[in-house]
């Protein structure tokens, strides 16, 4: 009987720590930064390097360069300068290089992140 309770008790601690880090790894939040490419990442944490960003997103084919590959769109948050690659870049395609504010669910697991809602920070 104490040994069936005992393990009842350890299932119970692991799904509760299971379900915990779940929670944690996905949240909606309203954070504040840069749309950038991989490659450049921080670099592009102030106006003026749209069109940088937009060459990155198609790679080097098209100035010349096939060896650069395509990059994908990420979000250099303001506050920690954390990198989160755009899951669906599709929704950021308008804002290379913008100062934006993003409602979006963040995965710290995977530093992804699924965009919902994007607004230009006004200058």
């Amino acid at each position: 009987m104490i040994r069936s309770r005992i393990v009842f008790v350890l299932l119970l601690v692991c799904a509760l720590a299971a379900l915990g880090s779940v929670s944690a790894q996905q949240n909606d939040a309203s954070r504040t930064g840069w749309i950038s490419d991989e490659s450049c990442g921080t670099q592009h944490t102030k106006p003026g390097h749209a069109d940088c960003v937009q060459k990155c997103w198609r790679g080097g084919a098209s100035v010349g360069h096939p060896e650069w590959k395509p990059q994908r769109a990420v979000f250099v948050a303001d506050d920690d300068q954390a990198i989160w690659i755009v899951e669906n870049p599709d929704t950021v395609r308008n804002y290379p290089a913008a100062h934006v504010v993003l409602e979006a669910k963040f995965d710290s697991a995977n530093r992804t992140i699924h965009v919902e809602k994007i607004t230009p920070v006004a200058p």
